[in-house]
């Protein structure tokens, strides 16, 4: 049992360790390119009236609740494979 619940605390790493890099990336990089490229980030975007650092800012909205959404379809994988191994246990 142990075995198994180290390789599910593997896998969770597997999966939580890539997200959590893309998440920093992803928010880090509106402060960065405001500093690096301010002349690109306040010109006018796809969209008329906004800016590219507005749109950008707009965008980690939905990002977060994407992330979220993986997260928890993830989370509910793990906790069923616990359970199965909690069931396999106590038979």
């Amino acid at each position: 049992m142990e075995e198994r619940i180290m390789d599910l605390i593997r896998e969770k790493k597997r999966v939580v360790a890539p997200a959590l890099v893309l998440v920093f990336i992803f928010y880090f990089m509106l402060p960065l390119s405001l500093l690096f490229f301010p002349d690109v980030m306040n010109q006018t975007s796809i969209i008329p009236g906004l800016t590219w650092a507005w749109l950008y800012g707009f965008l980690q909205i939905p990002m977060t609740l994407l992330m979220a959404w993986v997260y928890h379809l993830k989370a509910k994988q793990f906790d069923r494979k616990i359970e199965e191994i909690k069931r396999e246990e106590l038979s």
